[in-house]
């Protein structure tokens, strides 16, 4: 391989480092690193700057040719690394998700599918971007049209993700030696606030959703702060009536299947600290109590009627069907606006539970703990702004220091 080369170029008032990498084959490609300098005055500085990154550049490669020349087939290695190099940026990206699927989430599958399938491939394709060519200036302007076609940050940010390790896969397996997404400039979101009930809507909405099919999904959600997903997963067999424990171990998505949307259920639950088991709350394991004898009731009255492969689920139908995910959040929008309830998402009961318990001075750690976050920065991300009763300690203790 030929040394790396560069020079200084300049764009929007700063300084640029532009980079003459090559491949095996010879072919070049520029990489723009910004020096952060502007302009004025700043020359030698650049300069330095420069010179610097390509020592750095060309002992890099210098040790990638040692790990070559050290392998038992560098040829086979050459090879793959060519084949990759040429793809076109989506063709690569989805043998990415091919290859980690196994230790993907199904519905994080499905969702890196639709992104690659989607604005990924119509931006870079219409461009002939390989994986070789993909640089962070293409990025900034793949984030930009984003922007115009009326996507948020936090939306961006998947995208941003998903291309991000994508690109750590080939680092890590020594095909390239940088990371093109370090070089563009990573979408921000705004923290997303959820809305949620007080403990008086909270009850209104219980009143309302009595004899609804949904009430049980509604309970739970608000009780425990459960997710969607864990909700639906409840199992007969996860609800200890005598030592009065409810355990979180399963849970039930969307996904597609052969090329359509089922509902499938799943043990492996969103992270480790999803699986947990909590105390049955009496208001709650009496509502259970109800539904079971309820669905008793149903399996005699429907007969051969009656979908026997549910049976050990709590959230079923009257015929014993599972309830869909998107099927609960659509009745629930029903059941607010038929009763003339604020507007909320289902998600929001479970931020609704958490503000009650910080309203209650439950402290942030048990609260993680409940909701089943992985970490306690998670939780404190996401419900800070709520935590109003430690802010009011705080103004007591200034107030008494500094009371004159």
């Amino acid at each position: 391989m030929k040394n790396v080369t560069g020079s200084l170029q300049t764009k929007r008032g700063k300084y640029y480092a532009v980079l003459n990498l090559y491949d095996h084959t010879g072919k070049r490609k520029q990489k723009w690193v910004s020096t952060g300098y502007e302009i004025r005055g700043n020359k030698k500085a650049a300069k330095a700057f420069l010179d610097e990154l390509l020592v750095a550049y060309n002992k890099k490669q210098q040790a990638a040719l040692k790990v070559i020349s050290k392998m038992k087939h560098p040829e086979q290695f050459i090879k793959e690394q060519s084949r990759i190099m040429a793809l076109p940026l989506f063709l690569y990206i989805e043998e990415w998700i091919d290859h980690s699927s196994v230790k993907l989430q199904p519905t994080t599958i499905d969702g890196y599918r639709q992104l690659c399938g989607g604005r990924i491939r119509t931006f870079f394709e219409s461009r002939g971007t390989t994986v070789y060519d993909l640089t962070g200036e293409d990025l900034n302007e793949f984030y930009a049209y984003l922007t115009r076609q009326g996507l948020k940050g936090a939306s961006q940010q998947r995208y941003h993700g998903l291309i991000h390790s994508a690109y750590s896969f080939l680092m890590k397996h020594q095909y390239i030696d940088s990371n093109p997404c370090d070089f563009a400039d990573r979408p921000k979101a705004e923290k997303y606030r959820g809305a949620y009930y007080n403990q008086s809507e909270l009850t209104e909405l219980f009143r309302a959703a009595k004899e609804s099919e949904i009430y049980i999904p509604v309970l739970l959600a608000a009780y425990y702060g459960l997710r969607r997903s864990e909700v639906l997963g409840i199992k007969w067999s996860n609800i200890d009536f005598g030592n009065g424990t409810i355990r979180i171990a399963h849970k039930v998505v969307e996904q597609k299947v052969d090329g359509k949307y089922q509902t499938v259920g799943h043990d492996k639950m969103k992270t480790e600290s999803s699986n947990r088991i909590l105390p049955l709350m009496k208001e709650v394991a009496m509502a259970l109590r109800r539904l079971k004898l309820h669905q008793d009731e149903q399996r005699c009255l429907c007969g051969n009627s009656y979908v026997h492969e549910y049976d050990d689920y709590v959230c079923v139908n009257e015929i014993g069907q599972l309830l869909r995910p998107n099927y609960v959040t659509a009745k629930f929008s029903e059941l607010l606006k038929e009763n003339g309830l604020k507007h909320i998402r289902y998600h929001d009961l479970r931020h609704s539970c958490a503000s009650l318990l910080l309203a209650n001075g439950v402290p942030m750690k048990e609260i993680q703990e409940w909701l089943g976050h992985s970490n306690y920065r998670t939780t404190a991300d996401v419900y800070s702004h709520l935590d109003f009763s430690s802010k009011e300690h705080s103004a007591e203790i200034i107030s008494h220091v500094l009371a004159v």
